[in-house]
């Protein structure tokens, strides 16, 4: 099986616009240690710095500002089936700074969140800085992604992932855990097929009876699968 098709990139989810905004904010909210936030075995690999999740004037907006961009992304219901997204931490990595190989937790917050999926958002221009890759392990292999600046990966938490060493420069990034309506990754994976071939399918003939079997076989098994 290729586990590549478990790992989404989205390509400008943050526009320039919005990527401005982000920059001035983060310039006026201060970073402290990142493993403050950090659990069990992962707060031994964790070198990076965070924005203070308790700054009550920068961080509203800054939600808000990747929320409105999350909402106007028709992956996260088409591929991804998003239900819940984790409120997004902002992450600083300066010079030597990386997170060693770990596992996400799979529970977070309160209200609770299970993480589904991880997402990063690469907020630096990838030419700005040196090294500093996310970096997936999965069973066919390792993955290393450094997109341009705004883009998303979005990956399954079960999977071990590290981000390299920033050998020169500063990688600035936004992540997030999601809580899909359902949970299973294969079952996302066939879902979203069918719902690209329904697409397809539409395009041509919205009424015609291979368009409707396929409309009718995706209800019927999100309505199988599905958890609200």
């Amino acid at each position: 099986m290729d586990h590549t098709q478990f790992v989404h990139h989205i390509p400008g989810l943050i526009k320039a616009d919005g990527l401005q905004v982000v920059h001035q904010l983060l310039g006026k909210v201060p970073f402290t240690d990142g493993k403050h936030t950090a659990t069990n075995a992962a707060r031994e690999v964790k070198r990076n710095l965070q924005a203070d999740v308790n700054n009550q004037e920068v961080m509203p907006q800054l939600q808000q500002i990747i929320g409105m961009s999350l909402m106007n992304e028709p992956k996260f219901q088409t591929d991804l089936y998003a239900a819940r997204v984790y409120p997004f931490m902002f992450s600083r990595y300066e010079t030597s700074m990386g997170y060693g190989w770990h596992v996400d937790s799979p529970i977070m917050g309160s209200p609770p969140v299970r993480t589904d999926l991880a997402m990063t958002i690469f907020l630096s221009d990838p030419s700005s800085y040196e090294g500093g890759e996310l970096v997936i392990r999965t069973e066919t292999g390792e993955i290393s992604y450094k997109p341009a600046m705004g883009d998303a990966i979005v990956y399954p938490c079960q999977y071990v992932h590290c981000v390299n060493d920033v050998r020169s420069g500063v990688r600035l990034a936004a992540v997030s855990w999601i809580q899909c309506s359902v949970r299973s990754i294969e079952q996302r994976s066939l879902l979203s097929g069918l719902k690209a071939t329904h697409s397809k399918l539409e395009s041509k003939d919205a009424q015609s009876e291979e368009t409707q079997a396929v409309l009718q076989t995706w209800s019927n098994l999100l309505r199988m699968w599905a958890e609200v």
